[in-house]
């Protein structure tokens, strides 16, 4: 993009009132040329044509000619035509008084032909002066409309004053929740000093409270505007402006508008911060309000149960009645494993976003990692059927046994609280192909919404009208860990019914 120094002189170098020695020489030889061609037609031409003539090659110099030359070719075709043109001869004077009439005529248009060309190329000049502001105008604004956030529109604004003004400049920006400005300069540091400072103070003062405020002049030379929009004073603005700048009204003018662009762009990323972050705060609330609301009722079942249980337990008929004693005990072990499961769901999902889990590999067979499991869960699978289907050859994978072993107890527990009892479990692995291993844990339960299938491994999310139970974080902390192995998952609902999901892994060779 040229600068706007650079265009200006262009346009008024095109167009200057201004003009050199060879115009009037051209004025002076075009007439000459004009008169000698016409002398010897005199007679049969007339005076009156030869004049009409020699006006019309005047109007044609106006095309090409400034100002101060064609009025210099204008009162020259008056002298000529009356010198050599009109009786007596060789004279300035006229004999009848209709030759002055129309020598004075002939000035008229003369002039008036200066007058409207004049007019007609500083309307030109003026045209192509805003044609050319409002390109740049436009192409300022589109690069604010590029913006994403406050940082890029302050680093555009500098580098838009920069580039079209020659200028420096510093922005301060109305702290947060503040009526005063924030004290970190954005744009030419060095331009920031402390008398500065204190002014741009004063005049955001002066703007906020409804008085718009002087411009105001650092001992350094710096101009303070306010950047402000309709509805608020956002900030101010600093720039170094130098003499030329300062007494170029066009250049001012160009510059406010580019102050104006750069405040309400500010107001509006300002505002869309706002609003995320009004977003943000209405969205953690919600979100802390369901975990308090999940966990609290997950603590409340377990905590209840081991209170009756140890005030059963005290009961003096429970010490000799030794198989109420021992579903008291199952009871209170239930109770336990049932909080402990909860602690490390929240724990474990701290660590995943901590970004503080950290992976053990080592070679894993899926058959000895499903016996393992199966096997620790054993009282909790006694009212549902389970089918274990894997082949010999299955391939082994590489794996931190302890975190996919958390995936297989966190995915059965969540098919048996589900799916009613009586009802079958499948755990089914095979090889994929040459190099993936695929690990399916299907129940014959109701199944999901096909609409919720895709919200089903986030965080603290629970399918509408699911039976109450967990706190959400289950299949969260499954996915995380999955995608952690560098493996995928993928939940569905099965054409015969109930749920399945497939994890894959990359296979050990």
């Amino acid at each position: 993009m040229r600068n706007i120094p650079e265009m200006l002189k262009t346009s008024l170098r095109k167009y200057s009132s201004r003009s050199d020695f060879s115009e009037y020489l051209i004025a002076f030889v075009v007439i000459a040329v004009a008169a000698a061609i016409c002398f010897p037609l005199r007679l049969v031409l007339g005076t009156f044509s030869v004049g009409l003539i020699l006006l019309m090659v005047v109007a044609l110099m106006a095309l090409f000619l400034s100002r101060w030359p064609l009025l210099f070719a204008a009162i020259l075709n008056v002298l000529v035509w009356d010198y050599f043109f009109q009786e007596p001869l060789f004279t300035l004077s006229v004999d009848q008084l209709e030759d002055l009439f129309a020598n004075i005529a002939d000035l008229l248009v003369g002039i008036v032909f200066v007058i409207l060309i004049t007019r007609v190329r500083k309307s030109q000049t003026v045209l192509r002066n805003s044609q050319e502001r409002l390109i740049i105008l436009n192409n300022f604004l589109e690069s604010m409309n590029d913006a994403k956030s406050i940082p890029d529109v302050l680093r555009i604004s500098e580098d838009g004053i920069k580039q079209n003004f020659g200028q420096e400049a510093v922005i301060y920006i109305k702290a947060k929740d503040s009526r005063r400005l924030a004290d970190i300069p954005y744009g030419n540091s060095s331009l920031h000093n402390p008398s500065g400072f204190s002014k741009a103070g004063d005049l955001f003062f002066e703007a906020s409270t409804g008085n718009p405020g002087d411009i105001k002049a650092d001992s350094e030379g710096i101009t303070f505007y306010p950047l402000r929009d309709p509805r608020e004073t956002i900030g101010i603005i600093g720039i170094a402006l130098n003499e030329g700048m300062t007494s170029d009204e066009d250049k001012i003018i160009l510059l406010k508008s580019f102050i104006t662009i750069i405040a309400s762009t500010l107001v509006r990323e300002i505002t869309i911060e706002k609003d995320i972050e009004k977003g943000l705060l209405e969205h953690s609330e919600k979100l802390f309000q369901a975990v308090l609301n999940s966990v609290s009722h997950e603590l409340r079942t377990p905590i209840a149960i081991i209170s009756a249980a140890v005030d059963n337990l005290k009961h003096t008929r429970t010490s000799s009645e030794t198989e109420k004693r021992d579903q008291i005990c199952a009871e209170l072990d239930s109770a336990s494993n049932r909080l402990n499961n909860l602690v490390e769901n929240i724990l474990d999902m701290s660590r995943i976003e901590s970004g503080l889990l950290k992976l053990n590999l080592q070679v894993c067979d899926i058959a000895d990692l499903v016996g393992s499991v199966v096997m620790d869960l054993k009282s909790e699978l006694n009212n549902h059927r389970l089918n274990i289907s894997i082949p010999d050859n299955l391939s082994l994978i590489r794996a931190d046994i302890i975190l996919l072993r958390q995936v297989l107890v966190n995915l059965l527990r969540n098919a048996i609280m589900y799916t009613p009892a009586g009802t079958t479990i499948e755990i089914i692995a095979g090889n994929d192909s040459s190099d993936t291993v695929s690990v399916t844990i299907k129940d014959n339960g109701p199944g999901v919404p096909e609409c919720n299938l895709e919200h089903l491994f986030e965080k603290f999310y629970r399918v509408p009208g699911s039976k109450s139970g967990g706190t959400g974080l289950g299949l969260a902390i499954v996915r995380a860990f999955v995608e952690a192995h560098g493996g995928i998952i993928r939940a569905a609902n099965d054409p015969q019914g109930g749920l399945k999901i497939t994890m894959k892994f990359k296979s050990e060779i």
